[in-house]
């Protein structure tokens, strides 16, 4: 009888012992398995918190950086943007200056790809409802557009919500986070659609051709774009003011016209898919009363058909 009693409190002990150790295991986030300790799955919704909280600090205390699809830096510089109270304009510290060039570049080689730029405004100023945020965002992407000559279909511009300080002359160093991001199909037709209908304003009327920002960057485009449907044509029509005789306007025209033509060439696109013309002065989309609509019409206007 008492080795039976003996042997129960030994099963009792066994079973407890068993009990707090996979517990402990549990406590600890993981479980035995065999030999091997297999950790638990993170809650993905806390995961998700974690990563933003990652990445707010990130944006908001360090310099200013961009991540690519892999969450591996395409840049970091040790400054950091400046925003401030009082309005959207973005300081941009003389150290940082050039991003810009580094964006266009990245996406020129990842043609699937877009940038996410985020204005980031503290609640104070959401629900003041001023468009803090995407306003910020938004003085990035006229940036990115105007000297970097990133096609604007590309860049997608978000508010963000985060609370920080401004210091005491209104100012905070920070506040924009920037993210590559993997073109979804539905979109993806809707950038296509922009590469196939292209306007382009430059400096065509210059006696020396130099392709600027804008006509380099959409070259990569036009070539991804062609190489994915081959069968396809290129027609470039070059247009002018109603400065000078007709007869005039109409040789500068296709003489920009076939400027743009060869340059595109020059990128590793087979001259035989263009077509280059002139419709002069014949087909303005302003009235020729200013210099600012002047400008307008000056234009090389690109259709892929």
């Amino acid at each position: 009888m008492r080795n039976l009693i003996s042997f129960f409190i030994f099963i009792l002990f066994a079973c407890l012992g068993m009990w707090w150790y996979y517990s402990c295991n549990w406590c600890l986030g993981s479980k035995q398995d065999g030999s091997n300790i297999v950790k638990e799955q993170i809650d993905p919704e806390i995961e998700a918190k974690a990563k933003k909280a990652y990445e707010d600090s990130l944006a908001l205390a360090n310099g200013l950086y961009a991540i690519d699809i892999e969450d591996i830096d395409v840049f970091r510089y040790p400054e950091n943007i400046q925003i401030n109270n009082s309005n959207f304009d973005v300081y941009i510290p003389e150290g940082i200056k050039g991003f810009e060039n580094k964006i266009a570049n990245y996406l020129g080689q990842h043609q699937d790809q877009d940038l996410i730029i985020y204005g980031y405004e503290t609640s104070t100023e959401r629900e003041a409802d001023t468009l803090t945020g995407i306003s910020r965002a938004n003085y990035i992407k006229d940036i990115l557009v105007k000297t970097g000559g990133v096609n604007g279909d590309r860049i997608v511009t978000q508010a963000k919500l985060y609370d920080y300080d401004y210091d005491a002359d209104g100012k905070y160093n920070g506040g924009i986070l920037l993210n590559f991001h993997k073109i979804d199909e539905s979109r993806l037709k809707e950038i296509e659609k922009g590469i196939a209908n292209k306007t382009l304003y430059s400096s065509f009327g210059s006696k020396e051709f130099k392709a600027d920002a804008t006509l380099a960057n959409y070259a990569l485009e036009l070539k991804t774009y062609l190489d994915k449907y081959p069968d396809k044509k290129v027609l470039i029509t070059g247009h002018t003011d109603n400065v000078g005789d007709t007869k005039s306007n109409q040789f500068f025209g296709l003489k920009r016209a076939q400027n743009v033509r060869n340059y595109l060439a020059s990128q590793g696109i087979p001259s035989e898919k263009f077509t280059a013309k002139s419709k002069g002065e014949l087909s303005p989309i302003a009235p020729n009363d200013t210099e600012e609509n002047r400008a307008k019409n000056r234009r090389i206007e690109i259709i892929v058909n």
